[in-house]
């Protein structure tokens, strides 16, 4: 009886060794999974940490690093600046083209200057009656110095020079005129078939053909206008 027991214990010493082996190895998987999870969890913790601070840094570096402030400030000042030329009082502004000079004064696209004759020909001992037209152009009255000292009547014949009110010792005159927008004023000129010799008053032979008058008036030129002087 008391043998049996023996064995009984020995048996059961066994069991207990090999529970107590499994167990130990339980418990060693357990602590090992465990220490990976806190390993894990800690890295995890780490790089949430480090998101923001880094985060905030780069946000803090942003406007220093691209000098988006300092040129903000540069913009706003040389804004300043061209306002403060803008709103100058002492700044002289460009005259408009749609009103006259402040001396009321014509400019020079303002009028239009057109040539004519009084007839397309002449005959052997008439005297061609040469006409300067005026229009004032533009969409306000101004002042347009008429006169003979502003006037020339050109005549060619064959591309050459036959005659030129500027070349002639005549008196010059101003004859200034307020001329309304679309308002148009005519200037005559009796020409005696001369050159420009002199008081241009004495005729001279011409050949008969065809003549081409162009005028001006203060440095403003006319198309040219075709007539004809004609054979006796």
């Amino acid at each position: 009886m008391g043998s049996q027991r023996r064995r009984q214990s020995a048996e059961v010493y066994r069991r207990r060794r090999i529970l107590v082996g499994v167990l130990a190895v339980v418990l060693l998987v357990l602590a090992g999974w465990l220490v990976g999870l806190a390993m894990g969890g800690g890295q995890e913790s780490q790089e949430a940490e480090s998101g923001p601070d880094s985060a905030g840094q780069d946000a803090d570096a942003g406007p220093d690093s691209t000098g988006s402030e300092p040129a903000d400030e540069d913009g706003s000042e040389s804004g300043s600046e061209d306002s403060e030329e803008a709103e100058d009082p002492d700044s002289e502004p460009e005259p408009s083209q749609d009103q006259p000079p402040e001396d009321g004064s014509c400019r020079t696209g303002d009028l239009e200057v057109r040539a004519s004759t009084g007839s397309e020909s002449y005959g052997p001992g008439y005297a061609p009656m040469l006409v300067m037209e005026v229009e004032n152009a533009a969409d306000y009255a101004c002042e347009a110095d008429l006169g003979t000292e502003e006037q020339e009547f050109l005549i060619e014949h064959g591309g050459a020079v036959i005659f030129s009110t500027a070349e002639c010792s005549v008196s010059r005159e101003s004859l200034p005129v307020q001329l309304e927008p679309g308002q148009v004023e005519q200037a005559h000129f009796t020409w005696p078939r001369s050159d420009s010799a002199e008081d241009c008053a004495e005729p001279t032979e011409l050949n008969p053909g065809s003549y081409e008058l162009t005028v001006s008036l203060s440095g403003v030129r006319s198309e040219p206008h075709d007539f004809r002087l004609n054979e006796g």
